[in-house]
């Protein structure tokens, strides 16, 4: 219970956070897109063996969730949630290539190694530019600004079911529980055999929910008009905020600043 209901809390606080009325909110979900996937690219076509170049590039979410108001150790928070998702993928690169690559404070250093905290910053980097870009945007509006960019109609709508059944199978999770509780008269853990019972009941609860929506959708004409494509406002402004934002990432992938930092540094101590 406590996982789905905060799973539900989460949900819903994106929601919250996406009502900002802020400079970067007000922002159109095209630019914000089309520089996401900008950012996107540069951190995943970092070289592998690098990992240095990556650090500058959390500047970038950082900014932005400043810009716009939203708490970074909210947001920080929910990245290290996903991060075992990384680790999993990249536990075995220090077993499998163990070619010395130098020291770091005196403890030798493998290629593989150096790839595992890569994958790390990557997916971190992802994970936060993304939840970053839902926070300061919202669902609806990002389905909005895909189709204006072209995305197929039936993929857009697929993503919207799939975030709106999210909250009905929570929801009536909750709905299931509370009912078996009142029954009981006790707040206790459920037995495990009434979990089948209780998953089956849920499951058709939430597809017949499912169905209504579904009809509704089909008496308004085949698409939710949350989601319809409806003219966007593109200002000058937002423009050159993208282009600058596109523009400082492709330079962070270009130029590895921290070594320059590093070099220029040493430099003014020599």
């Amino acid at each position: 219970m406590p996982l789905f209901t905060d799973a539900a809390r989460q949900f819903r606080q994106m929601d919250r956070f996406s009502c900002g009325n802020t400079g970067f909110h007000r922002l159109d979900a095209r630019i914000k897109i089309g520089a996401f996937i900008v950012f996107q690219i540069c951190v995943l076509s970092w070289p592998p063996q690098e990992i240095t170049g990556l650090l500058p590039f959390f500047l970038f979410p950082v900014c932005v969730i400043r810009m716009a108001g939203l708490p970074l150790g909210y947001l920080l928070k929910r990245t290290l949630w996903l991060l075992p998702v990384a680790v999993m993928i990249g536990i075995f690169n220090p077993l499998v290539d163990r070619t010395p690559a130098g020291e770091w404070f005196g403890i030798p250093v493998t290629r593989g190694m150096i790839s595992f905290i890569s994958i790390i910053l990557r997916c971190m980097l992802t994970i936060l530019a993304a939840f970053t870009l839902l926070a300061s945007t919202g669902f609806a509006p990002l389905c909005r600004g895909l189709r204006q960019l072209g995305v197929p109609r039936i993929l857009i709508t697929v993503l919207a079911f799939l975030y709106r059944y999210a909250f009905i199978l929570v929801d009536e999770f909750q709905n299931t529980l509370l009912a078996f509780r009142s029954r009981r008269g006790s707040s206790g853990a459920v037995p495990l055999s009434i979990w089948g019972a209780m998953t089956g009941q849920l499951l058709l609860r939430a597809f017949g929910r499912a169905e209504r929506i579904y009809q509704a959708v089909q008496c308004r004409g085949g698409e939710d008009p949350e989601f319809s494509s409806v003219p966007g406002v593109i200002t000058a402004r937002g423009v050159m905020g993208g282009l600058f934002f596109c523009l400082f990432a492709i330079l962070f992938r270009c130029v590895n600043v921290t070594m320059l930092a590093g070099q220029f540094t040493r430099n003014l101590i020599s």
